[in-house]
């Protein structure tokens, strides 16, 4: 692809996050039906040792309170991804914001820069609410490999 020297290029999440990569919807079917199963069994746990005394219709109604997890992890599938592997910016990581003064800024190519860098495993691209561009590290040591030699 070319760059587009003048033209300001939309940063977003602009790929299609509906479409689940090879091997990644048994994992996260996997990772939900582990969720469910464990609240379901902590649910049954305490019915059985309160002597089944949870009435019937309580167990149904138990669902309104996993729909709050649900959309969670709805809300995080489509930022960062299906695969669980790649959810690691919501808890670390070492972040640089690229300035918009400078040249590549325009042109930058989130996509490429992830591949040349490690892959998502190690790199995350992502915009702020300002529109400003940030790169995420994994890491420490690649993220100060990567100031060394661009900054």
């Amino acid at each position: 692809m070319p760059p587009m020297f003048g033209k300001k290029k939309y940063r977003g999440y602009y790929r299609d996050h509906h479409e689940i990569e090879d091997g990644e919807g048994g994992l996260l079917a996997g990772v939900l039906l582990a969720i469910w199963g464990v609240y379901w069994l902590v649910v049954h746990w305490i019915d059985w040792s309160m002597g089944n005394l949870m009435v019937w219709w309580v167990e149904p109604l138990t669902l309104l309170v996993t729909l709050p997890i649900m959309g969670f992890f709805a809300m995080v599938v489509d930022k960062y991804g299906a695969n669980p592997l790649y959810w690691w910016p919501m808890v670390w990581g070492t972040k640089f914001a690229i300035a918009q003064n400078v040249e590549h800024y325009l042109s930058f190519d989130d996509e490429e820069f992830v591949q040349n860098n490690g892959g998502r495993v190690n790199v995350y691209c992502g915009m702020d609410s300002n529109e400003d561009i940030y790169v995420q590290f994994r890491t420490r040591k690649d993220a100060v490999i990567y100031s060394l030699r661009n900054f």
